[in-house]
């Protein structure tokens, strides 16, 4: 009995994700998070394609506007080899709120028994001096994408940001689904463009 008690108190403590959006074969969850008043979100989606172009979309920072939601510049900041890349990028945000910013770190970590490739997001809100009327946004995050069999990737996108400012969190929560589906679904559009298609990484070996 002790043990189901103990089992049954771990279950609750971890929330379970709730279901936001399930569309045009993306589903996008959301979940509370200890210590935010933020929602974390999670996107998954199964598109075919080659993983090695999905590593190159998010390592082609200079075009990450055609697919990154609200983006209004990029910029890269830093670039060991094809496993991390620091990257500036600037989003819009509705009036009267001020544009937010932030400096991302990707660290890229490839598993060849699991056939998946990890991508680590941190934000380093430090790295560089802060801009006036920009607010530096803080989080953390990671994209997961499985080789599946026919050429088939499995992908999920997760992220916990706070966006600073004087956004209030419930306006924010309410929208948690937006930036996950929008960007599921224009990264899925541009996997399939010709300048991506014969990209190879030598640290991905399958």
């Amino acid at each position: 009995m002790l043990l189901i008690a103990c089992n049954g108190m771990i279950a609750a403590a971890q929330e379970a994700w709730k279901l936001e959006t399930d569309k045009e074969g993306i589903k996008v969850y959301s979940k509370t998070s200890e210590g935010s008043d933020f929602k974390s979100f999670k996107a998954q989606m199964t598109v075919k394609g080659s993983i090695h172009a999905f590593a190159a979309v998010l390592q082609d920072i200079d075009n990450m506007k055609d697919w990154g939601y609200s983006l209004k510049s990029t910029k890269l900041l830093e670039r060991k080899g094809d496993t991390l890349q620091i990257y500036y990028a600037e989003a819009t945000a509705p009036f009267p709120f001020e544009n937010r910013d932030g400096i991302y770190l990707n660290k890229f970590r490839w598993d060849n028994i699991g056939r998946q490739l990890r991508v680590e997001i941190e934000l380093l809100p430090d790295y560089l001096k802060k801009k006036d009327k920009i607010v530096r946004v803080k989080g953390k995050g990671y994209w997961n994408v499985k080789v599946l069999k026919n050429d088939m990737l499995d992908i999920t996108f997760s992220m916990l940001v706070d966006p600073g400012g004087n956004i209030p969190a419930w306006m924010v929560n309410i929208m948690v689904d937006t930036t996950p589906f929008s960007t599921m679904k224009e990264i899925r559009r541009v996997m399939a463009d010709k300048r991506y298609q014969s990209r190879k990484f030598g640290f991905i070996k399958m």
